[in-house]
């Protein structure tokens, strides 16, 4: 059975963060190109700008995703900042939905995130569409 644990209090913080990051960890180190670390994001969610999400399969973290929420003029969006796991197909099936459900009951009129080419093909899966090209220049 699987079970989402909202990790929004510091007791369930302390608990389950490090089970988190070690599922984040290698994503955020190959794909977050110096915008963060696992350890930033974790300062993100202690001080509450973002929301880290543990999915248990028997007691088993296999899923763990950190979002938050951005407030555009004229839309509000739940961006996906890192999202990892053992079995996502398993988690696009089980937990997505679910997840879905909240993100519009919390005020989200849409999920965004920032992918490398694997995790887009994912996501794809999961209903989401390419929108923008993301261009860079170091100054």
């Amino acid at each position: 059975m699987k079970d989402a644990v909202f990790l929004t209090s510091p007791d369930l913080l302390e608990q389950h963060w490090e089970a988190v990051a070690h599922l984040i960890d290698p994503a955020v180190q190959r794909l977050a190109r110096g915008e963060w670390t696992t350890a930033d994001l974790a300062d993100l969610v202690h001080s509450g700008r973002a929301i880290a999400v543990l999915v248990l399969e028997d007691a088993v973290p296999f899923l763990a995703m950190v979002f938050e929420f951005r407030h555009y003029p004229r839309r509000t969006s739940l961006n996906v900042m890192a999202l990892a796991g053992s079995d996502l197909a398993g988690a696009a099936v089980s937990f997505w939905p679910g997840f879905v459900a909240w993100a519009k009951e919390s005020g989200a009129t849409q999920i965004e995130a920032c992918a490398g080419v694997a995790m887009t093909r994912v996501l794809q899966g999961l209903g989401f569409g390419h929108e923008y090209n993301l261009l860079r220049i170091e100054v």
